[in-house]
């Protein structure tokens, strides 16, 4: 019976190396991806951006009021679990 709890695999084991991550956006609107802590953003960029997709605006995206860059990972800016993401459209113009 031991050995039959020993091969079951624990949530917390998975839950290692994958995270929910929440990409809110200038309305107020949410959606929700899971990924891998090594996973580069920019898949998550890409897909936030399908998401809108009538918008052709580019999207800027925000961790704790710091800029993300697409080639950074949730590792690399210390994310955790349930952590959200800023998503701001891009402004253009000024002088």
């Amino acid at each position: 019976m031991a050995d039959e709890e020993d091969k079951k695999p624990s949530k917390e084991a998975g839950g290692e190396n994958s995270l929910n991550i929440r990409i809110r956006d200038q309305t107020g609107e949410e959606t929700f991806f899971k990924v891998k802590k090594t996973t580069k953003l920019d898949k998550v960029f890409n897909a936030a951006q399908r998401a809108r997709a009538p918008t052709r605006t580019p999207l800027r995206f925000l961790f704790d009021g710091q800029r993300v860059r697409g080639d950074q990972t949730p590792q690399d800016i210390d994310m955790d679990d349930g952590d959200q993401l800023d998503c701001m459209l891009e402004q253009q113009g000024g002088r």
